[in-house]
């Protein structure tokens, strides 16, 4: 007897080769031997992975609340399936082994009760909590490690520009850069040691300020229990005259303020970029404006090691008086 981890196995075995073409996709049959369309494990064109569960007449909607991570959807009623489906999608690669695992857990229970797989879906929901609760962890070291960068950097324009650091940092009606007046500072941290990389978000990024001029700070932070906390830092701040609530008044939701006080960092390298016409990276000055048609939510990642030398770091106090 098959168990629900090689079911799973077989299925992602038969949506490998050709990727499926825009508006097609790859469908593999992953219900019991007595109802086999129950289920579905489905590959898009974007690469992304469905879980397709046809919901029973009987059966009211369930809401797996399973967050961004794992975004739920119901298709209705279709020639191809005579049931209302529930369609849960993975697109992060790095959680399609949870993904994976936890349908083929919810198959081995199907396989042992007899239910229907819509029933059993209910059953693991804590499971999938779990896994996103891992995710949760994930994206709040992420978040904390971007805003500790910035707000060493806050906190080094306090010291040499104190009337100036709050209205420098981020703008309150949105901002292409983390630090700018005439010319402009974008932060950006990063953990590791191997082919370091940050990422640049949008075409504009890298684009200088209009008649100004653009440095790129990058800073590799280390986990080290003798660091310092996000939360630590802002107290600093406070103390310098910048309180939670004015940087609050900075921020936006994809970039709050994280009052972190869990991971620990301390800066282990900083590099110093100016960028000008040979620095490598997109830029919309530098393209077509129809090349940009139809595209949102760019994000891209810029490798440092092909980036030029470094300015010498001694220029950084430099860049933020002349900012």
């Amino acid at each position: 007897m098959s168990t629900g981890y090689s079911r799973v196995a077989g299925a992602i075995e038969r949506l490998r080769g050709a990727q499926p073409s825009v508006g097609h996709a790859k469908a593999a049959r992953l219900g019991p031997d007595w109802h086999m369309r129950e289920a579905l494990l489905v590959r898009d064109h974007l690469d992304v992975i469905h879980l397709l569960i046809e919901r029973p007449d009987d059966s009211p909607r369930i809401d797996p609340l399973l967050g961004d991570a794992f975004p739920v959807t119901w298709l209705e009623a279709s020639a191809e399936s005579p049931h209302e489906r529930i369609d849960i999608a993975c697109s992060d690669s790095e959680l399609r082994p949870t993904f994976f695992s936890l349908i083929g857990e919810m198959l081995d229970r199907v396989e042992a009760t007899r239910h229907s797989v819509y029933f059993e879906l209910a059953a693991v929901v804590e499971d999938w909590r779990r896994a996103l609760e891992r995710v949760r962890l994930r994206t709040s070291r992420q978040q904390a490690v971007g805003l500790f960068g910035e707000l060493v950097v806050l906190k080094e324009i306090a010291a040499v520009r104190p009337a100036d650091a709050l209205k420098l940092w981020r703008g309150p009606d949105g901002y292409r850069h983390d630090f700018f007046s005439v010319n402009a500072l974008e932060v950006k941290s990063y953990l590791g040691l191997d082919s370091p990389s940050v990422t640049i978000h949008g075409a504009h990024q890298l684009d200088p300020p209009v008649k100004g001029r653009l440095h790129l700070a990058a800073l590799r932070l280390e986990e080290n229990a003798a660091g310092q906390t996000v939360a630590e830092i802002l107290d600093e701040l406070e103390e310098l005259g910048l309180h939670r609530g004015a940087l609050r008044g900075r921020t936006t939701p994809d970039a709050p303020l994280v009052d972190d006080a869990q991971f620990r960092f301390i800066v282990a390298e900083r590099r110093l970029y100016e960028v000008t016409d040979d620095f490598p990276g997109i830029r919309a000055s530098k393209l077509d404006p129809a090349a940009l048609s139809g595209v949102a939510r760019l994000s891209y990642q810029l490798l440092l090691d092909t980036c030029p030398s470094p300015r010498p770091v001694e220029e950084f106090t430099q860049v933020l008086e002349h900012l």
